[in-house]
């Protein structure tokens, strides 16, 4: 979808405050998903199979919530990564100068609103008319 055209634009100062915001938000990120890539790669519970049958360690239900927690942790990170890739999309927009404006209306997108989602491309309006 292209974005309508517009003479729009956030201000520099403001501009700068939203891409100081994706850098924190990028690097709580990428924390995040350092920490759901040790859990899920964590194989203590694996090798833990191994001895299963001789010396009966673990018990069957511990194994199986361990690997609940693995594949749970896997999901997370799917969608950890997604957010990661929105935001350095964003911040190429910052970079081409098309930050900040739907890309459905052409209008600035709210201030309120990239706080909340700052890797955003539409409005609410625009948003919310998507959905039904």
């Amino acid at each position: 979808m292209e974005a309508k055209t517009s003479k729009k634009s956030w201000s520099p100062k403001d501009i700068e405050y939203f891409k100081n915001l994706i850098l924190k938000k990028r690097e709580e990120s990428l924390k995040e998903i350092k920490r759901l890539e040790a859990i899920a790669m964590n194989d203590d519970s694996i090798q833990s199979n191994s001895t299963l049958d001789s010396t009966y360690a673990y018990h069957m239900a511990d194994v199986g919530t361990d690997s609940q927690e693995r594949e749970k942790a896997f999901l997370w990170l799917s969608r950890e990564n997604k957010l990661l890739s929105h935001m350095i999309n964003a911040l190429e927009r910052i970079k081409n100068n098309e930050y900040g404006v739907c890309i459905e209306c052409g209008e600035l997108i709210p201030k309120e609103r990239l706080e909340e989602v700052p890797h955003t491309q539409h409005c609410v309006r625009c948003k919310t008319k998507n959905k039904k």
